[in-house]
């Protein structure tokens, strides 16, 4: 099982039933990870509405609302339907690829805007309006990565979580 798989099958298995993506090159092993598993994908045709979807689904359900997308441009999209589970108290996954981990690294080293094609480093940007946000940058510290980000997605006062997964640790 590769991380990706292990992300999905985590999810899954605490009741997450639906993600609204839309798919692209960075989250390739993601995507295909929910393909493979029980989860129905719902698609939209811009990131913008999967994270919204994501967020009125956590509102109405209680459960986490699940909004997955590739890097750069799309993970940024994604903030509007994060920005409204962050004010609305509503629980929220959103899992992101992102370009290989040296690149996070150096991003995060450099503060540079954007290293390869897509790789925008959104830490900082995501970071404040989430209640956690992580990029994996050990598959073994995926188990505590997901179950930090499911608890504040879901305990004390529910919001958004991130989880950003970079292409090479999808596929470990």
């Amino acid at each position: 099982m590769n991380v990706a798989d292990y992300i999905v099958d985590f999810i899954a298995k605490r009741g997450a039933t639906t993600v609204f993506m839309v798919t692209g090159g960075q989250a390739m092993f993601l995507n295909d990870a929910v393909f493979r598993s029980s989860m129905t994908p719902i698609f939209t045709h811009h990131e913008q509405a999967a994270g919204m979807a994501a967020e009125a689904y956590g509102r109405i359900s209680g459960r986490p609302g699940v909004a997955m997308v590739t890097a750069g441009p799309a993970a940024i999209n994604v903030l509007n339907g994060v920005v409204g589970a962050y004010v609305d108290s509503s629980p929220m996954i959103v899992i992101s690829g992102q370009s290989a981990s040296p690149n996070v690294a150096y991003m995060e080293k450099t503060g540079i805007r954007q290293c390869g094609l897509q790789g925008i480093y959104l830490k900082p940007i995501a970071s404040a309006v989430t209640k956690y946000f992580v990029s994996v940058d050990d598959p073994a510290n995926i188990h505590f990565y997901l179950t930090k980000a499911y608890w504040l997605a879901t305990h004390g006062r529910p919001g958004p979580v991130w989880i950003e997964v970079p292409l090479d640790m999808q596929r470990m």
